[in-house]
């Protein structure tokens, strides 16, 4: 049993060495192209200039909206206790 296991991996092993294509086929050989098409460097640099340019812009507004939203929330608490009001003096 362990013989005929051992037989038919060796005749495996002894075919895909003497075959390059044993197991892939060579449809067309390798052609190198005459003109170079991807990537594009410089519009890929570009657009992720841009693109976070952008993108900061939006981060720094919407920053700025949520303290501006959060100072008039606690300015209007304030006014809404009245402790913002000074006290007078009774001398």
């Amino acid at each position: 049993m362990f013989y005929d296991l051992i037989e038919s991996q060796t005749r495996v092993s002894m075919l895909a060495d003497v075959r390059d294509e044993y197991v892939f086929q060579v449809v067309d050989p390798a052609m190198v192209p005459d003109e170079k098409v991807a990537p594009r460097r410089s519009l890929i640099a570009v657009l992720g200039t841009l693109l976070g340019g952008m993108l900061g812009v939006v981060i720094v507004l919407v920053r700025h909206y949520v303290s501006s939203s959060a100072e008039s929330r606690r300015a209007n608490q304030v006014s809404a206790t009245g402790a913002s009001r000074t006290p007078t003096r009774l001398t």
